[in-house]
């Protein structure tokens, strides 16, 4: 093999190289680029659940409220019926409603 048959082999064999680096510095630069999307998509995937949350927390105080009101309304209901049968005229001997 003469000198110049080595060098166009070895040139060859670079040439090679710099392309199989190249391919991997594209493949690199694509994962960056997908760690990047991920990391944008982690962020609005988390942005979204602290909204939620917010929301159900939200809906879980207003839940409270509204079985507290109820809680209420049911009691002076209670109340207001106890002392509606003790008013009827069957309570006092008569023919009255019946509660």
């Amino acid at each position: 093999m003469s000198q110049s048959d080595a060098v166009q082999q070895a040139a060859t064999r670079l040439d090679a190289a710099v392309e199989g680096l190249a391919k991997s510095l594209n493949e690199f630069l694509e994962d960056i680029q997908s760690v990047a999307s991920l990391k944008e998509q982690l962020r609005t995937l988390t942005n979204e659940r602290d909204r939620l949350l917010k929301e159900l927390e939200d809906e879980r105080g207003r839940a409270r409220r509204l079985e507290a009101a109820n809680d209420e309304v049911s009691d002076r209901l209670e109340a207001l019926t106890g002392t509606l049968k003790t008013m009827t005229p069957a309570n006092r001997g008569g023919a009255g409603l019946e509660f």
